[in-house]
């Protein structure tokens, strides 16, 4: 660059950095499917009316919601397959990270109450994977 003034040279950077984060995002979406699309979407909409969410927490949550979806697909994808226990590992270790990011977005009231819903729907599908198991044992005796 010339003699380009420092406050130019700081807002092109600015717009580029600004328009990859758009890019990247865009290329984001497009590798979710539509059915984890609409997953997010319902997701963002149920915590913003459950939390009370401002415009930058709902544009935050969906940028958290659609980066750990793609991760689990990810991992679920990979090749050897994973083992159940592989996956219920790295489905903890995402939701901790998960539980972190949301700390950050969310306000201390907002945050507790989401921890209690989602340690809430945890608990419900432990019990329907218990009931499966138990379903399983009972037909192959």
């Amino acid at each position: 660059m010339k003699n380009t003034h420092p406050i130019k040279a700081a807002l092109l950077v600015s717009g580029l950095i600004l328009f990859g984060g758009v890019t990247a995002t865009a290329q984001e979406e497009k590798k979710l499917p539509p059915t984890s699309r609409a997953w997010v979407a319902m997701n963002v909409a149920k915590l913003n009316v459950q939390l009370g969410l401002n415009d930058v927490q709902q544009a935050k949550v969906k940028e958290i919601d659609e980066r750990y979806m793609l991760k689990h697909q990810a991992f679920e994808a990979s090749t050897p397959k994973p083992t159940d226990k592989e996956v219920e590992d790295k489905v903890a270790k995402l939701m901790t990270e998960r539980d972190r990011d949301m700390q950050a977005v969310l306000n201390a009231d907002q945050y507790a109450k989401w921890i209690d819903m989602r340690q809430k729907g945890t608990g419900e599908l432990r019990e329907e994977q218990q009931e499966k198991k138990e379903q399983q044992k009972e037909m192959k005796q």
